[in-house]
């Protein structure tokens, strides 16, 4: 499996603030300087990070949310998101910890809805190890964060042309951002997600 490869070559471009990825909201700050009190090294900090978003942010659809979040801010106050949403709190809070973050993306079959879907997810870069290592926070599993071992992604399945694009982005994909944006309730989400980066 190749490297994941960040699209910009300068690691603090991952560092920016956006409108979406609002790392510097002071909901979110406060998030993340209470999480990672105490902590010094990027490692333990991304560990603590990535935990609270897989285990306090229910995936939308899994809980049968109405709402559609987007904002990292808007995620954190409803506790909520689909896999893009919970994506966005994870880079903001990295962000706001001093972790670079960026964005990754797969192309998988929905059986369900009988086409190709964008699933999204983070990497994150830990100068300790001087890597990028990729992060999937909407996974309901046992997996315990793993410098050794990225998170077990969704499975690719080459037969349907599924596939993984090992590039990480500095900022969320403007077809994802569309699809959050034109849904107003996320049931209308489900049918708008893009089959595209």
């Amino acid at each position: 499996m190749p490297d994941p490869k960040p699209e910009r070559p300068d690691v603090n471009d991952y560092l920016e603030f956006t409108d979406i990825i609002d790392g510097d909201h002071p909901s979110v700050e406060e998030t993340a300087e209470q999480l990672t009190y105490g902590l010094k090294d990027s490692i333990s900090k991304a560990r603590v990070l990535y935990q609270f978003v897989k285990d306090q942010i229910f995936h939308s659809f899994k809980i049968s949310a109405t709402s559609v979040t987007k904002k990292a801010s808007e995620v954190l106050e409803k506790g909520h998101g689909i896999c893009y949403a919970q994506a966005h709190l994870l880079a903001a809070l990295m962000r706001a910890s001093g972790i670079p973050a960026g964005f990754c993306y797969q192309i998988l079959y929905d059986q369900e809805l009988e086409q190709f879907v964008v699933h999204g997810f983070n990497a994150v870069y830990l100068k300790e190890l001087d890597k990028w290592i990729r992060l999937d926070a909407s996974r309901e599993d046992s997996w315990i964060f793993n410098t050794e071992q990225e998170t077990p992604l969704l499975s690719i399945n080459k037969a349907l042309n599924e596939h993984d694009d090992f590039v990480i982005y500095q900022t969320p994909s403007r077809r994802v951002i569309k699809a959050l944006d034109t849904a107003e309730t996320v049931e209308e989400l489900r049918h708008l997600l893009p089959a595209k980066i």
